[in-house]
C-alpha cells in the first residue's frame, strides 16, 4: 500500500513519537484509540442501516445461500433459450407431420413471438414430417384425373343494402 512497508511504518512511528514528545504521546495516542472506535461503530451503523433497508444480509456466507446468480441477465437469458430449444417428443413430431402439406418447404415450430422455420430438406431421410412432405409418397383420396369440384350450399349475403345468393346447383372449378 503506497510503497509502504512495515519497516517504514515502524520507523514513522518511532520519529512521530520523538516529535511528539514522551508528554503529548499519551494524549494523541488516545484520541487515536477514540478514531479507530468511532469509525468502527459507524461503519458498523451504516451496515446494519443498508441491511434493513435493503431486506438481505450483506455477509457473504449468507449471499450465498441467497443464490444471486439466479436474477443475472446472462443467465436468465440463457436459460430461456435453452427451453426453446429443448428436443422434441415423438408426439411432437408426429402431430407436426400430420400438419405437413404434399410439396410443403419449410416447417414452422416454436412459439407465436419466436417461431423457428425450418426447411424440409435439411430433415433426415426417415423423419415423419419430410416423409409427409414428399409429393411422391403421398397418398390422396382424389384421384389426379379428377377435376377438382365443390358443390356450393345456398348462401345468402345481407350487408349494407348488398345482397347475393349462390344456387345450389353451381359449381366452382
Amino acid at each position: 500500500m503506497f510503497g509502504l512497508t512495515i519497516e517504514k511504518l515502524f520507523i514513522v512511528a518511532i520519529i512521530g513519537g520523538l516529535v511528539l514528545g514522551p508528554s503529548r504521546l499519551p494524549d494523541y495516542a488516545h484520541q487515536l484509540t477514540r478514531a479507530i472506535r468511532a469509525l468502527k461503530n459507524f461503519v458498523e451503523t451504516t451496515h446494519t442501516a443498508a441491511e434493513h433497508e435493503m431486506g438481505m444480509p450483506l455477509r457473504r456466507s449468507q449471499w450465498q445461500s441467497l443464490d444471486l446468480q439466479q436474477y443475472d441477465p446472462r443467465r436468465i437469458v440463457r436459460d430461456a433459450l435453452q427451453d426453446t430449444t429443448a428436443k422434441t417428443d415423438v408426439t411432437d413430431v408426429t402431430e407436426q407431420a400430420a400438419r405437413v402439406r404434399p410439396g410443403q418447404k419449410y416447417i414452422i415450430t416454436g412459439t407465436t413471438s419466436h417461431p423457428v422455420r425450418t426447411l424440409i430438406a435439411s430433415l433426415p431421410a426417415d423423419d415423419p414430417r419430410r416423409i409427409a412432405a414428399d409429393v411422391g409418397q403421398s397418398t390422396s383420396s382424389i384421384g389426379d384425373d379428377a377435376p377438382h369440384t365443390v358443390e356450393l350450399q345456398s348462401v345468402e349475403l345481407q350487408s349494407v343494402g348488398l345482397q347475393s345468393k349462390v344456387q345450389p346447383s353451381e359449381k366452382v372449378a
